[in-house]
């Protein structure tokens, strides 16, 4: 039992041996051939005592002859390699003797004739049985000149098409990747790639669709196809890349690994952004143009100033992409300056209606008096915002505005009309574009506006004439007719020779109603002819020292008798010494005017006259307890033919209180009431006592009328 081999294993026969050795034989023959056939050469390292073995095929791969290396590696061997790629070489090996495991490596070598050539190295090392430590390293070598030449001319075509080319072992997650594609992402030109530097590079908004279609294309075999942005560094712009991939499999299907490449695309991105830009900006411009010639068409064609405006606040509203716009008229009240809300588009007229009109503020100041465009990011931050009382700012429930924009409707004379205002709830909608636009169609609108207000005056002095000339013909009639009956019944008396009709009782009769019946005619040719003169601006002042409270108490006498006969109980308050310079004529007008009113509209009512002083003004108050007018009534009695009750209740041409607003506006005074129905009213004239501005004491030349307060101002 003692001779036979370890766990009675028989020895191998002749005939046995025979068989392995041929068998070894032909493996040889097969290694042999197939080494051939890839140019490989072998080699073998003793590590311990660092000898290295080359064959034949490796010391021509090395230019050396037959006898042409023996020695060692770390000393003789390394001075084949190039200088440059020694350390490199020495780093793998030893990292594969450590691992106890194989390395790949390409690395450069110099010939003899000082020729440098690229090989390919492939090695494994190889532990000792006893020891269990590497005690050699086998592998293989083989010359790659031409290879490396093939991936150069590649590498250089994909440089100069701009291309990343990357790979991913999938199984191991080693990524490698070109210089291009480095430069895409900005990373460093060597080292690792890892995933998280390629994610905090993907744009924040890109990266769940990045990564999904990775999923995808691993998991489902999904194309891989897409577009996205990367950002390089801090602070550098963003860049659009284009990458395309494909997942390779085994033959269990299972992914082995995910290459592809990928392109900076960030310029045509870029171009296509900026035609579609110039694509949206064309588009805009054609509608642009439509608005602005529906508007030139609506401008040039309307001649009704509501329509007109109205479609003037439309077009601009769209041509701004305003929330809201508005037209204000710029008009004066007792408070001070105030606007009208005339037009509103883009929201119900129902939403400005329980906000009260805006005033003068610094907001809305700087539009009213034609300063200028005020255009707005955000209203709500600018230093002129929410400095006036109650709200110091917009009231709750009001539009949100941020972005505000206003232009002031300006007319040939240097007129501020008003203002067009838009409003948007986000802020920066507004830009220098809509400025311009709207600032164009304000100057059109403003022509249009005064030509619309012309067309109306001249519709409305067409109807004023109509209206004067049935209320004149009527006024007319009355005296004319009264004198004509007193002349016909006297002609009658005459003829039959009656001796009771030249009674003096009825003589004197007669001729107190025919001085009534010329005083009235007279009164009225007057009135016409005032009106004449203030249509043409031809109304003249003759100016001297004027006491204001004497002319009040000389005009109340004239009038006591009829004052008494209509039931009325007089109370006279006068501050003497209020002296200035006037024309008395046209200021007793003025008074008569108001008391004739009194006796028209307010009969047997108490009646108090007064004056008094305030500043360097005069008062003249004329007030009574009669029925009122009403508050939508009072800016009417002062124009022409206004009259609160029908010709055939109170008689007259409409034209006293029209008279006498101008008469003393020419005197650079006010003239107003206040009233209330059941409460009687309050007529208040204002006079400079210096006088009307700019005339020359006695000199009487026409004094300016000034501003007439037409509610279209």
């Amino acid at each position: 039992m003692a001779d036979r081999l370890p766990h009675d294993v028989p020895p191998p026969t002749d005939d046995e041996l025979r068989l392995t050795l041929r068998r070894l034989e032909e493996s040889e023959q097969r290694l042999s051939l197939a080494l051939e056939a890839a140019s490989l050469g072998t080699w073998a390292w003793e590590i311990s005592s660092d000898t290295l073995f080359l064959d034949e095929r490796c010391k021509r791969i090395f230019a050396l002859g037959p006898d042409g290396f023996q020695g060692s590696f770390r000393h003789d061997f390394l001075q084949l390699v190039h200088p440059e790629d020694r350390a490199r070489l020495v780093e793998h090996v030893e990292a594969s003797v450590r691992a106890h495991s194989s390395f790949q490596l390409e690395y450069r070598v110099v010939w003899p004739d000082g020729g440098i050539h690229w090989v390919q190295a492939v090695g494994r090392a190889y532990d000792d049985a006893n020891t269990g430590e590497p005690s050699r390293m086998a592998g293989t070598l083989t010359l790659i000149d031409e290879q490396k030449t093939q991936k150069s001319r590649f590498e250089q075509v994909v440089a100069a098409a701009g291309l990343g080319l990357w790979y991913r072992d999938l199984p191991h997650g080693a990524f490698t990747c070109n210089t291009t594609y480095r430069e895409h992402y900005g990373l460093p030109m060597d080292g690792e790639v890892t995933h998280d530097m390629l994610h905090e590079r993907i744009h924040p908004e890109d990266r769940a669709r990045v990564w999904s279609a990775a999923r995808r294309a691993i998991e489902e075999q999904a194309s891989y196809d897409l577009r996205f942005r990367v950002s390089p560094s801090e602070g550098a712009p963003v860049r659009w890349l284009h990458t395309t991939g494909r997942v390779f499999y085994d033959a269990k299907g299972q992914p082995q690994r995910f290459e592809g490449v990928t392109r900076d695309i960030t310029a045509e991105r870029e171009l296509e952004e900026s035609l579609r830009q110039t694509l949206i900006e064309k588009n805009e411009s054609l509608q642009t143009l439509e608005i602005i010639n529906h508007a030139g068409q609506t401008l040039g064609a309307e001649l009704k100033l509501e329509r007109l405006v109205q479609g003037v606040t439309d077009a601009a509203t769209q041509l701004t992409r305003a929330s809201f716009g508005a037209f204000f008229y710029n008009v004066l009240n007792e408070q001070g300056q105030s606007y009208m809300l005339y037009t509103l588009s883009g929201v119900p007229r129902e939403s400005f209606a329980k906000f009260p009109m805006p005033r003068s503020t610094r907001v809305f100041e700087p539009t009213f008096k034609g300063d200028g465009i005020v255009r707005s990011d955000d209203i709500t931050k600018d230093p002129r915002y929410g400095h006036n009382l109650p709200h110091h700012g917009m009231p709750e429930g009001h539009l949100p505005v941020r972005s505000y924009l206003a232009v002031p409707v300006t007319s040939r004379s240097g007129e501020v009309i008003g203002g067009l205002f838009f409003g948007h709830p986000t802020p920066g909608v507004f830009t220098a574009r809509e400025e311009r636009l709207v600032a164009g169609l304000a100057a059109q609108v403003a022509v249009a506006m005064d030509n619309a207000r012309l067309f109306q005056r001249a519709q409305e002095a067409v109807t004023s004439r109509d209206t004067f000339l049935s209320i004149a013909s009527h006024e007319l009639r009355t005296p004319i007719t009264t004198m004509k009956l007193i002349a016909q019944h006297m002609r009658k008396r005459i003829l039959a020779k009656d001796p009771a009709a030249f009674a003096p009782e009825r003589v004197t009769r007669l001729v107190e109603q025919t001085e009534r019946s010329i005083d009235r005619l007279s009164r009225l040719v007057d009135d016409m002819l005032d009106i004449s003169r203030i249509a043409t601006g031809r109304l003249q002042l003759q100016l001297e020292s004027v006491d204001l409270s004497e002319l009040t108490r000389d005009v109340v006498e004239r009038f006591e008798q009829q004052l008494s006969e209509a039931g009325h109980t007089l109370e006279l308050q006068l501050t003497p010494g209020l002296v200035g310079h006037w024309d008395r004529d046209r200021l007793e007008q003025v008074l008569a005017n108001l008391l004739t009113n009194v006796l028209k509209y307010a009969p047997r009512a108490p009646l108090k006259v007064s004056t008094r002083g305030q500043g360097d003004h005069a008062l003249l108050e004329v007030e009574d307890r009669g029925p009122g007018i009403a508050a939508k009534d009072q800016h009417r009695i002062f124009e022409r033919f206004e009259r609160l009750v029908t010709p055939s209740e109170v008689s007259g041409l409409g034209l006293g209180l029209h008279i006498a607003k101008h008469i003393v506006e020419a005197h650079t005074g006010r003239i107003h009431v206040r009233s209330a129905v059941g409460e009687g009213a309050r007529f208040i004239v204002e006079l400079p006592v210096s006088g009307p501005t700019g005339t020359a004491s006695g000199d009487g030349s026409p004094a300016s009328a000034g501003r007439t307060s037409d509610p279209l101002l």
